[in-house]
């Protein structure tokens, strides 16, 4: 379904409407590119809450008590418990059931995450990990608009001049990546060639750590393949959160990626550069119940440069490599 209040993950929303990375992951999946599904609350369906809910006069006032001389940790607290405490207005969460049911409805696992618009604020990315129930899919969202309040994200607003009022907190909501049971890592372009790390389990590999691969895209032989440590692996725990754990031996062993595996990643990694057009970071998970490869986020990275000396003149080049 795409309303004003809930659209598809699919080619061209723009940022301003779902946030800056659910855009991006939305235009990579435009491409073709796999990504989890899901839909995004819009930044209207953010203001229709506050509207509905009659939020407005709360948060300016606790903002007046702030700069009166109220502690801001307890002024952005009660903004964010009124969030909380407040209804979904009935038509936005029928919205919010009808576009989960469509991802397949109770018992479908999914995550709920902030989608800030820019992030320049220093809102909290908050995630809600393995849902299975609308009414868990609401509260979630509800708990997303709330942390737009935190307590950095309030000051920071402050100090920049910029009006609480007009900040807004798109939500996106996807099917989880049973990464916990597969790999996860990530993807980037340099010089002629794509550097991949993975490790087993959930989340960026810790340095050091993590499998390395240098891969030639188009079906070119790989450069570089070099088995990491693996020592712990990162795993869903009860009840929503994370845990790590020691890897097996043959974990540990194995190489994580095939080269089938390796020539996808680094294909997706050549597109994200090319529909961007600047150096992309991916990260990357692999569903270990399915077998399949999504790009999970995307981002943009700068290019480590050299600094080299030339007849007495100094300049910045591209590292290689």
């Amino acid at each position: 379904m795409n309303t004003e209040y809930v659209v598809r993950l699919d080619g061209d929303v723009g940022s301003e409407r779902v946030g800056v990375k659910a855009a991006r992951l939305a235009a990579l999946a435009g491409e073709g590119i796999r990504v989890p599904d899901g839909f995004a609350l819009t930044a209207a369906a953010y203001r229709e809450f506050v509207r509905e809910t009659r939020l407005d006069p709360l948060i300016a006032q606790w903002i007046r008590r702030f700069r009166a001389g109220c502690d801001l940790v307890v002024a952005a607290a009660e903004i964010r418990t009124a969030f909380r405490d407040a209804p979904m207005p009935p038509a936005l969460a029928e919205e919010i059931l009808t576009a989960y049911d469509e991802l397949g409805g109770d018992g479908t696992d999914v995550a709920v995450r902030c989608s800030p618009v820019d992030g320049a604020d220093g809102v909290q990315d908050e995630v809600f990990l393995h849902l299975r129930t609308g009414a868990d899919v609401v509260a979630a969202c509800r708990r997303c608009f709330a942390s737009l309040f935190g307590t950095v994200a309030v000051g920071n607003r402050e100090a920049m001049g910029l009006d609480h009022l007009d900040a807004v907190m798109p939500v996106t909501v996807q099917t989880m990546v049973r990464a916990d049971l597969g790999a996860s890592g990530t993807a980037r372009g340099e010089s002629t060639f794509v550097r991949i790390r993975a490790t087993w389990g959930l989340g960026e590999p810790p340095a050091g750590d993590a499998d390395l691969y240098s891969v030639h895209p188009g079906g070119r032989p790989l450069i570089v393949r070099h088995r990491g440590a693996k020592l712990t692996k990162v795993v869903y725990g009860d009840p929503r959160g994370t845990r790590t754990v020691p890897t097996t031996y043959d974990e540990r062993m194995a190489l994580v990626l095939t080269d089938d595996e390796l020539q996808q990643i680094a294909a997706w990694s050549v597109a994200a550069d090319q529909h961007f057009r600047r150096p992309m970071a991916l990260e990357w998970a692999k569903d270990g119940v399915t077998g399949s490869l999504f790009v999970v986020e995307v981002r943009p990275w700068a290019v480590p440069t050299v600094t080299i000396a030339a007849r007495g003149r100094s300049a910045a080049v591209p590292r290689r490599g």
